[in-house]
C-alpha cells in the first residue's frame, strides 16, 4: 500500500519481495541509502567488521557509511527527516520501521 509516498509493507510481504529479487541468502540482499544512493548487502557490513547484533538493528536502516569510511555516508532513518520511501510493519509493532528501498526496486543506484 503506498501513503503520501510512503510504500507500506507487512514483514512477512517484505521477506518474500527481497527473495524473488534475490534469493534466499539474506546476505546477498542489496538495499540503497535514500541519500547517498550507495548499495548495500548484510555481507558488506561484515566485511567491515560490524557485528552480527548491530547488523541486524542497522541493516536496510542505516547507511554503511556509519561503520566504515571506504563506503557511503553516515545517514540513518531513526533523524527527525523522513527521507525514506518504504516503511515495514512487524507483526509485534504499532508503527511501521522506517527501511531502505531494495536497491533493485530504485531508479537510483551507485556504489555497485
Amino acid at each position: 500500500m503506498v501513503t503520501n509516498g510512503m510504500r507500506e509493507t507487512t514483514h512477512q510481504n517484505w521477506i518474500k519481495e527481497a527473495i524473488e529479487l534475490y534469493g534466499n541468502d539474506p546476505k546477498q540482499w542489496k538495499f540503497i541509502c535514500p541519500v547517498c544512493k550507495t548499495v548495500q548487502t548484510i555481507q558488506d557490513f561484515i566485511d567491515a567488521g560490524v557485528g552480527k547484533e548491530t547488523i541486524s538493528k542497522t541493516i536496510a536502516f542505516s547507511c554503511i557509511g556509519r561503520f566504515t569510511k571506504t563506503k557511503g555516508c553516515d545517514w540513518t532513518l531513526g533523524g527527525l527527516f523522513r527521507l525514506h520511501t518504504l516503511e515495514v510493519k512487524f507483526e509485534d509493532e504499532e508503527k511501521g520501521r522506517p527501511t531502505f528501498e531494495f536497491a533493485d526496486r530504485s531508479s537510483e543506484t551507485k556504489g555497485e
